[in-house]
């Protein structure tokens, strides 16, 4: 799925926590083999049909394998799949499953069980809220959307370690598609036994390195290697720990030795940690956007395209790369993140100067019917989370300044905020975005009409038209164009306002090797091992 992040933009508070002691490294495996890391938020759900946040995706990629996976620097990478063959037009894929794919009781993965789970993420019964990922297999759409039978979904088992995908036009990122946690297999008994309750401890069956082992909720989630994996004797960890705290919490319990890698750290500390961790901060290009969304079905947005550009026009996005996140977040000003082939879609007032920029906002805003007198007043929810207080205290700041709005910021639990964007109660709010794939798609579905994750309302049979002609290209260059084009003309209708692009940021201990930064920031675990080390 592409990924609902965690507000991780902003830092808070002056100078620099106490450093830890001196640590040395050997060259010989550590005999503890045990790996805690740290997670910015609790995950939604363990169920891979129904995850759709960067946590669960984190703790999912350790538990489950696709046909696909990713390896050490995020490139896919052969799963449960040892091979595949293609039909000269691209839109028949065989793949051919490692007779030695295990679920964690013993039972062989087998090509019904990616049936099984496909046909569960479609069936409008599940309501999962990503089912239009699988919009390139024949039927999925017209699956999710009642238009025709499960059973009809162009995926079928031609024998137990053999699958047959039917695609409606060439797929380019197919691959990397696979690897993500919608596209899991599942064992059916667990869920037809335990229903809801199947993601518990004791009750989860999966097909991953990892097996779970505990969970509190809030707190941690706990894994242990899976004897039964395919591959388990590439596997170092013994035990995986994932502890659910904010970037802060991070910090102090990295430099006190309790976690050995991050999910994140503090904007504001940037330079006092690579002036005293040097190598143990790793960073990099991520492929996401930190952005907000409008509803446009709702007052005082809906059929008010002069408010939002006059929002999005008033934001200072240097001001928030350069001094929130201290030059670690490049400035957006479009949706997509920079992809190679693919042209960034900025719109020509990115290049004005402040004060054009702003007096254009401010004329935008009064033929909006706003002014002095009979100024916006609207709430900005974002997730709850003491690092992202900033971000929201200077956007609340631009809009007074250089409009003369009264935005108000207020958090809410990250469940809750999910619950009232899918429910279109939220007027103004964080949504930002990770993507699954290399592909403008992943993040242009979030505007298509009907797209589970829509939650602003957007809707333009123009920009639909596009994506649609994009999606049916066999070439990535003729794809890419017709993606620009939609961008552009989504851009112009300002559903949404871009802030900066995410980059990835960790810290990690030196005696944990296995961990390298890639554009998705995937770090499976299972690539993970501790070296022998004095000091923590």
């Amino acid at each position: 799925m592409a990924l609902i992040g965690a507000a991780a933009l902003a830092g808070c508070g002056a100078g620099g926590p106490t450093s830890g002691a001196a640590i040395t490294v050997g060259t010989r495996l550590d005999a503890d083999q045990s790996v805690n890391r740290g997670l910015g938020a609790m995950p939604r759900s363990l169920d891979p049909t129904l995850s759709i946040d960067e946590p669960g995706q984190e703790v999912i990629d350790d538990l489950f394998e696709g046909l696909t996976t990713h390896d050490v620097e995020g490139r896919v990478v052969p799963g449960v799949a040892s091979s595949w063959d293609v039909s000269p037009d691209g839109k028949t894929w065989i793949f051919h499953l490692r007779p030695s794919a295990r679920w964690s009781n013993g039972d062989a993965v087998t090509a019904g069980d990616f049936v099984y789970a496909w046909r569960r993420e479609v069936d409008p019964k599940t309501a999962a809220e990503y089912s239009q990922a699988l919009a390139p297999i024949v039927n999925a759409l017209a699956i999710a959307t009642g238009k025709a039978p499960v059973e009809s979904l162009g995926a079928e088992a031609v024998d137990a370690h053999t699958l047959r995908v039917s695609l409606n036009a060439p797929t380019p990122y197919l691959l990397a598609l696979l690897s993500d946690n919608y596209m899991q297999p599942l064992d059916r008994a667990p869920i037809d036994r335990y229903g809801d309750a199947w993601t518990r401890p004791g009750h989860m069956v999966s097909d991953g390195p990892f097996v779970l082992t505990g969970l509190v909720v809030g707190d941690r989630i706990t894994l242990a290697r899976n004897p039964l994996y395919w591959d388990a004797a590439e596997v170092r960890p013994s035990e995986v720990t994932y502890y659910m705290l904010d970037d802060g919490e991070q910090l102090n319990r990295f430099l006190a030795g309790d976690l050995q890698y991050t999910s994140g750290f503090l904007s504001s500390q940037y330079a006092w940690l690579k002036t005293h961790l040097g190598r143990e901060v790793r960073t990099g290009p991520y492929f996401g956007t930190v952005m907000l969304a409008l509803n446009v079905l709702t007052p005082p947005f809906a059929g008010n395209r002069d408010l939002r550009l006059a929002l999005t026009m008033a934001v200072d996005r240097k001001v928030l790369a350069e001094k929130l996140s201290q030059g670690l977040s490049p400035a957006a000003y479009s949706l997509m993140p920079p992809l190679p082939g693919y042209t960034v879609q900025n719109p020509p007032w990115a290049g004005w100067s402040d004060a054009r920029r702003h007096a254009e906002a401010r004329r935008l805003y009064a033929a909006a019917g706003y002014s002095a007198a009979h100024p916006l007043r609207v709430e900005l929810d974002y997730p709850t989370d003491p690092t992202a207080r900033d971000l929201f205290d200077a956007l609340a700041a631009m809009w007074r300044i250089n409009l003369g709005a009264d935005v108000e910021p207020y958090n809410e639990e990250f469940r809750v905020l999910q619950q009232d964007e899918a429910l279109h109660k939220s007027l103004f709010f964080w949504n930002a975005w990770v993507g699954d794939f290399p592909d403008p798609f992943t993040f242009l579905q979030l505007y298509e009409s009907g797209f589970d994750q829509n939650y602003g309302g957007y809707s333009n049979p123009a920009f639909d038209a596009l994506l649609g002609e994009a999606m049916r290209q066999p070439q990535r260059e003729l794809r890419y164009r017709y993606f620009e084009q939609a961008e552009a003309l989504l851009d112009r209708d300002s559903p949404y306002v871009a802030l900066t692009y995410y980059a990835t940021r960790h810290l990690v201990k030196p005696y944990l090797q296995g961990v390298q930064s890639n554009f998705q920031d995937r770090s499976l675990s299972r690539y993970m091992y501790v070296l022998e080390h004095e000091g923590r």
